[in-house]
């Protein structure tokens, strides 16, 4: 009986709390993706697409619909068995069909333009750019074309759940002229005028009431802005305020890479609308995020940034992103999320843009094989995760230092029972020797858990008598009533001296050009080129977290690209250049810090540390260049100290734990080819860098 109390519990919950929230993947490109050849797998078994998202919780699929791409779209080349053009009506038709077969609901993205409709770009569709400037005519097309649209699903029984009117409608909807009936370029703006577009979207909104009328599937009408979190209030009350009332969902985007902020501003920014506007609900109507920064094909990537939140860069982390970030919708108050086109993989499709996809480092399945990763981010949907709001993301943490992680590192506890038997489950590698796990647990439990050195049982942890409070040799969790982490060093009942810590990077760039962006790279990126965040009054920022007492190297740039990087990168003073004689240099701090510097300057206009940057030079390294071995001498002892040999562009090709106690020690370089490469010594209290010429 009890049992049964906890199963029509949990069964409540989630009717009240997850039925109702709309699960959303966006699939606008999978008819064209199997048109070109691609074969949706799962457990490496083809598979139905939709079936495999309806199958993991998707509840929801968006689809584009464009009113005539047919212009643009059929000059392109595209292999054989990809017809001309896709997201008119007869394809969008059958998304729609193979989704409610899967017994998926559908949001219709009604874009009102033949091409892709965004914050820069809300083009005329062609065949209306002659009554583009006549408010009373344009209105009429807008009217008759949603009439007919949604009246045409109706008869077939495909009436979409959700229809939303316009695609991120920021700069105007159905207001601008391309440069001639072929391009897709803008050549001017009809209007900026909210009035104006408030007839239009009037006159959408009453085509999809008066077909919703009649049908056995009354729509919800969901509008759609896009910018940074802090406003999407405003933009809601502008409609408003010009007469767009008659509406239900207030839908936003929001990206990490291309807006900044947080998961908890997100959650704010939900609260926030929920709050202002109790007549309309708020929904994620789309989002993206990233499980590997390399690029599977000739088409460039447009998700690039991770949130330093949520490093290092991995499917798990995709995952854990959209987890997170799925939970903060629902305790802001809002309805739903969608992910943008999660099987957009890479094939030999042609856009304007080149061939393959844009998406290949985002979507749920592999590059190689297009089958499901089940350690990714198509899992965010499962209802396994949001069954109970009221518990706490919990993170088990082990530090590895010193210990062999060749066979993994993995946890167990009483939170992995399946049916009462604890389970053996990986942790995830974050690097320097952090191994990590997290789950959902109840506020106020307490619990027993210890971590293993491979998956056998055999390979436990034993755990000192003074901390095995559990079961007399387990490791006991008490959970808070908020997010913790429970970090151990293996085997010890002390924590890490060292925990990495939140740094943010702020430059100056009051006179310089900041057409193309500003820019961090180094050490503190693994040397990859990040676009830094825009706070206003000329001031960029970056935020990652790093080891303290680290010593790494970083500069600024104006360009996201190494070609020509030294005619974007700053050119710094040399009082300051502390690497390499070029760069500059941080010594990370043991708390949260912020360091913000003037571009190619040593003028400091914020520092939260408490570390001054140094240049300690007690170690030798020689002779350079070198042939075959390489002598280090220090002046302290050597031993447990690491040695990290990286090429030039940051990737670790060797590391070797130090054991020379009287401070000199040899190592052997011939297995690596001749080049130029950073050697990094690790100590307790210094680190040193050095570039080596191998010969």
């Amino acid at each position: 009986m009890r049992y049964l109390c906890i199963l029509i519990l949990l069964f409540l919950t989630y009717n009240s709390f997850g039925q109702d929230f709309y699960f959303g993947n966006d699939l606008s490109s999978v008819n064209q993706m199997e048109d070109a050849g691609a074969i949706y797998k799962e457990n490496a078994q083809p598979k139905d697409v939709y079936r495999i998202f309806a199958d993991h919780g998707t509840n929801l699929v968006r689809v584009r619909l464009w009113v005539d791409p047919s212009w643009w779209q059929s000059p392109l080349q595209q292999p054989a068995g990809v017809k001309s053009f896709y997201n008119d009506i007869v394809d969008v038709t059958e998304t729609i069909r193979r989704s409610k077969e899967a017994g998926t609901k559908v949001m219709l993205d009604m874009h009102f333009s033949d091409f892709w409709a965004d914050p820069g770009r809300q083009l005329v569709p062609r065949k209306w750019i002659g009554v583009a400037s006549d408010i009373n005519l344009l209105r009429d097309s807008v009217y008759n074309y949603t009439k007919r649209i949604l009246t045409g699903l109706n008869k077939q029984g495909l009436m979409p759940e959700i229809v939303k009117v316009g695609n991120e409608t920021n700069g105007g909807f159905i207001n601008q002229i391309p440069q001639d009936n072929n391009s897709f370029e803008v050549k001017s703006t009809i209007s900026t005028s909210w009035a104006r577009h408030a007839v239009l979207y009037n006159a959408a909104i009453k085509a999809i009431r008066e077909v919703g009328a009649t049908a056995s599937i009354k729509p919800k009408i969901a509008l759609h802005f896009t910018n940074k979190l802090s406003g999407q209030v405003w933009n809601y009350q502008n409609v408003i305020n010009n007469g767009i009332t008659d509406f239900d969902i207030m839908g936003i985007s929001y990206y990490y890479s291309w807006h900044g902020g947080s998961i908890q501003e997100l959650q704010s920014t939900i609260a926030s609308l929920k709050s202002n506007f109790p007549n309309y609900q708020p929904m994620v109507v789309e989002t993206g995020y990233l499980w590997t920064t390399k690029n599977y094909d000739s088409m460039a990537n447009i998700i690039n940034d991770p949130d330093p939140q949520y490093l290092p860069v991995c499917p798990e982390k995709q995952l854990e992103y959209m987890i997170d970030y799925t939970r903060a919708v629902m305790k802001g108050g809002g309805i739903g999320v969608v992910f943008w086109e999660p099987a957009w993989v890479s094939t030999a499709c042609r856009t304007p843009w080149g061939i393959g996809s844009s998406q290949d480092h985002v979507a749920f399945f592999d590059p190689v094989n297009t089958n499901f990763m089940e350690n990714g981010g198509g899992r965010w949907t499962e209802p396994q995760f949001y069954t109970d709001r009221a518990t706490q993301k919990i993170i088990f943490k082990v530090d590895m230092t010193g210990k062999d992680m060749s066979k993994g590192v993995y946890v167990s506890g009483d939170f992995t029972a399946v049916n009462g038997n604890w389970k053996i489950l990986p942790m995830l590698d974050e690097g320097n020797n952090i191994f990590s796990y997290y789950t959902f647990l109840e506020p106020g439990k307490t619990g027993a858990f210890y971590f293993l050195n491979g998956n056998d049982w055999n390979l436990r942890e034993t755990v000192p008598p003074e901390c095995a409070k559990a079961n007399g040799t387990d490791r006991q969790y008490t959970i808070p009533n908020a997010q913790a982490t429970f970090l151990y060093k293996f085997g010890r009942c002390d924590t890490p001296a060292t925990l990495p810590v939140k740094v943010t990077f702020k430059v100056d760039m009051t006179g310089q050009d900041q057409t193309r962006g500003v820019f961090i790279t180094g050490d503190v990126s693994n040397w990859a080129i990040v676009k830094m965040n825009p706070e206003g009054n000329n001031i960029f920022n970056f935020t990652t977290n790093l080891m303290p007492d680290d010593s790494l190297a970083y500069y600024y740039l104006t360009n996201s690209t190494w070609t020509d990087y030294l005619n974007y990168r700053e050119k710094i003073p040399s009082e300051c250049a502390l690497v390499w004689n070029s760069d500059r240099r941080i010594i990370v701090p043991e708390v949260e810090t912020q360091i913000g510097v003037v571009w190619a300057s040593c003028n400091e206009f914020l520092n939260t540390s408490s570390h001054q940057l140094q240049n300690t030079q007690v170690i030798r390294i020689y002779p350079n260049p070198a042939i075959g071995k390489i002598n280090i001498k220090a002046e302290f002892s050597l031993e447990n100290s690491k040695l990290y040999i990286s090429n030039t562009i940051g990737q670790v090709l060797k590391q070797i734990i130090l054991q020379s106690k009287n401070g000199i020690e040899t190592i052997s370089v011939s297995d690596l080819p001749t080049g130029l490469y950073v050697f990094r010594i690790q100590n307790k209290n210094t680190f040193v860098t050095f570039k080596v010429m191998l010969q």
